[in-house]
């Protein structure tokens, strides 16, 4: 099972009720689809890394990630989908990828980040499994 998990550059710590549904995907073994932004990317990696979790796959958009934060994880770039693109258009190149390759997806959002409304968006026109962290509140669909 693949296990998207994204969310606002603004949310530098991981609430507990997002620890404890990470813990369950853990248990799973489920592989981890994680983006190589700060905020909430950083978080999840930093908390996969502080596990010693090491199936988790990092995408992005260059060639590298810009911060990947557990030790033997995979790297998945985008690079050849991006090129030519800038902006946000360049990051949402990864975006995509990870939610068409997930099973289920998490996303923690601020209420303001329009990558993580997105990824919101992308997540329920693919129809796929999801959980939704809103403004504090977990919303299990």
């Amino acid at each position: 099972m693949k296990y998207f998990v994204s969310g606002s550059k603004s949310i530098f710590s991981l609430p507990e009720s997002v620890i404890e549904v990470i813990d369950f995907f853990i248990s799973l073994e489920a592989e981890f689809l994680v983006g190589d932004c700060y905020g909430v990317d950083a978080a999840v990696q930093k908390y996969l890394e502080s596990k010693g979790y090491t199936n988790v796959t990092i995408y992005c958009s260059g060639e590298s990630p810009r911060n990947n934060f557990v030790t033997g994880a995979k790297v998945h770039s985008c690079a050849e989908a991006a090129k030519g693109l800038t902006g946000s258009a360049f990051h949402y190149v990864k975006d995509i990828q990870m939610a068409n390759d997930c099973d289920v997806a998490l996303v923690i959002w601020d209420g303001k980040s329009k990558g993580s409304e997105k990824n919101i968006h992308r997540i329920l026109d693919l129809n796929k499994k999801h959980n939704f962290f809103i403004n504090g509140s977990l919303l299990w669909v």
